[in-house]
């Protein structure tokens, strides 16, 4: 027979990681502007390849997303179902984002279909490229600070 151990009695094994919820919500927010930027792109545009690129941005918004509450999830402390913690929940974020990926691949793969049979020219090229461009800058920015950021921890 096999017993479940006293973990209110035990010393603490495990030290849950820091809160790193910040960079998540510094994620969600540049996802949130970057698709903002990338479908005024697309509208003003109409170019399939910025739609794309926005529809992969949204992807990103879900993932940061996802990757909050298994951020929030993961620092909790053992428990009487979860003796190691709940670092796992790691994990099913990981996956959550693949389905996410194949759903936005699904959907840009169906958008240049539809352009391939109905095609028409791409307008005012000059004003998305510098929309698309100050994007990619908001995106390059966050980036920088994550890096910086994991590389201290």
């Amino acid at each position: 027979m096999t017993t479940i151990p006293d973990i209110s009695a035990a010393p603490p094994r495990h030290r849950p990681p820091d809160d790193l919820s910040r960079f998540a919500w510094l994620s969600i927010a540049a996802a949130a502007v970057t698709i903002l930027l990338k479908t005024l792109a697309w509208r003003i545009t109409g170019s399939v390849g910025l739609l794309s690129d926005a529809a992969e941005s949204l992807v990103n918004l879900v993932a940061a997303i996802i990757a909050l509450v298994a951020l929030k999830v993961s620092i909790r402390p053992p428990d009487k179902n979860h003796h190691f913690g709940h670092s796992k929940a790691e994990y099913f974020s990981a996956g959550a984002e693949g389905m996410m990926i194949f759903i936005a691949a699904a959907v840009i793969m169906y958008t240049a279909v539809q352009r391939f049979i109905h095609p028409r020219p791409i307008e005012d090229v000059g004003i998305g490229l510098l929309v698309s461009v100050l994007a990619s800058v908001v995106n390059g920015l966050v980036a920088w600070v994550l890096l910086k950021n994991g590389r201290q921890r």
